[in-house]
């Protein structure tokens, strides 16, 4: 249809703060939040980087690194939760943490937001995708067959609905779930 999906789940929403001032001190903090495999997109001041963290190993492309006092916004997540944080100063950041299958039930609508138009390619552990502007996107590599023609990169979203004073449904937050190899 048009590629939205309604679902009900119990989801549970959480805010916190830390400060992180050296890669080592990022990576320790957003361990003490998430354990377990995820992905990473990670918008700096002057790019944006896609990789995967686990155990309090952040894994960006050709092993790249950066300062904290770059980081804009951060999305560490996978199937089950996210770590959404935001710089509030220069080593200071605040976070969401959503962490579904917990809490009180709400509707969502999950949605594939397809990552520009290219046919993904495989480079070893990592996705390349390329428009004709020679823009280039490394994603890691979760193992899908790229062999169909109609293979597209996406990105899974949850968007979780809620209702204001007056009974009107909107969302009221958006996380990532994963990187997917779509049919378009």
């Amino acid at each position: 249809m048009n590629g939205l999906k309604m679902i009900q789940l119990k989801t549970t929403s959480t805010q916190h703060k830390f400060k992180a001032d050296s890669w080592q001190g990022l990576q320790n903090s957003i361990a003490s939040y998430i354990q377990e495999k995820a992905y990473v997109v990670a918008y700096l001041d002057y790019k944006v980087l896609r990789g995967k963290a686990y155990q309090g190993r952040l894994e960006l492309y050709e092993d790249e690194k950066f300062y904290p006092k770059f980081l804009q916004k951060m999305r560490v997540f996978n199937e089950r939760q996210e770590l959404l944080l935001w710089r509030q100063s220069e080593n200071t950041f605040s976070a969401r943490l959503r962490i579904d299958d917990v809490g009180k039930d709400e509707y969502c609508v999950e949605a594939n937001q397809l990552l520009l138009a290219s046919k993904p390619e495989q480079k070893g552990d990592w996705i390349v995708l390329k428009d004709n502007r020679g823009t280039q996107l490394y994603i890691p590599f979760d193992g899908k067959s790229l062999k169909s023609e109609q293979a597209r990169m996406a990105i899974k979203t949850r968007n979780y609905i809620d209702y204001n004073e007056i009974g009107q449904a909107g969302y009221v937050d958006c996380r990532f779930l994963a990187f997917e190899v779509t049919e378009v």
